[in-house]
């Protein structure tokens, strides 16, 4: 588990052990971090705000809401704003809405602590965070199955694969320059020859990510593309099958579309 820092979100605090207690509540402006918790610690720490500057719970083993979202801490700030902090596909989102006091702010906290629960959210506002400076590192996931270890011949292989039918889909995430992904999945006929793959690209660019997709059934120039991403960094240039779309906007709605599944469940349940 990759432990999480309030101040950084996808950090790592260096020199730590993994924990593997449900939450941690952490306090001190960050400095003061607990496994031991309970309703009078929230409550006595969201209490002491001002001199605490923030307060964090965070859930351990995250609450998964649907496939490829989960969410894993609430953070309480002395300006009184709540942020919500969310994973979908590996990428990092909050939703954050202000005015909070003391009391609303510890109703919260201790009904996250108590039942993973989470309020109605339909108007609060869902950021985008990118993930803080870190060595040149890449990850490869192949349904569902992560890579420990992999090289460029691996994820070439990944897509070939997806091409003969044996996986269904890759997901791709590199760190060059501003960083980004590539996610290529298999749909359609089973025919090797007839097989369509949709293609999903975004690069992390700065001050708006870019992002563009396809549906492609020559898989020749997809393994062109791929080969000079992994090996050369080079990355795809749009052509006019390529249809750019508002990354920002696109994770935004996919957060707030989780959130109402996982509204519907509960009201299901009950």
């Amino acid at each position: 588990m990759t432990r999480f820092n309030p101040k950084h979100p996808q950090g790592k605090y260096p020199g730590t052990a993994t924990m593997k207690p449900q939450y941690v509540l952490i306090t001190g402006n960050g400095e003061e971090r607990t496994s031991h918790v309970t309703v009078p610690k929230i409550m006595k720490a969201v209490y002491e705000i001002d001199s605490n500057k923030y307060v964090t719970l965070e859930k351990c083993c995250p609450v998964r809401l649907v496939r490829e979202a989960e969410f894993f801490a609430m953070s309480f700030y002395r300006d009184s704003h709540i942020a919500v902090y969310f994973r979908v596909r590996k990428k990092v989102l909050r939703m954050v809405k202000s005015g909070f006091s003391c009391e609303a702010a510890a109703d919260m906290m201790c009904d996250f602590f108590q039942s993973a629960g989470l309020s109605d959210m339909s108007d609060w506002t869902c950021e985008e965070l990118n993930p803080v400076p870190r060595k040149s590192e890449s990850s490869l996931s192949v349904d569902g199955e992560d890579f420990r270890y992999f090289g460029s011949a691996d994820v070439v292989a990944a897509l070939e694969n997806i091409i003969d039918g044996k996986s269904v889909w890759m997901l791709y995430d590199f760190t060059c320059e501003n960083g980004g992904y590539i996610n290529i999945r298999r749909c359609g006929d089973d025919s090797i020859h007839t097989a369509k793959y949709k293609v999903e690209c975004v690069r992390w660019t700065e001050p708006t990510p870019t992002g563009y997709r396809a549906v492609i059934s020559d898989v020749t120039p997809l393994r062109n593309w791929l080969w000079n991403l992994v090996d050369g960094r080079k990355f795809p240039d749009p052509t006019p099958e390529w249809e750019s779309f508002d990354v920002t906007d696109y994770f935004q709605r996919l957060a707030f579309r989780f959130l109402d599944e996982e509204d519907k469940l509960d009201n299901d349940e009950r």
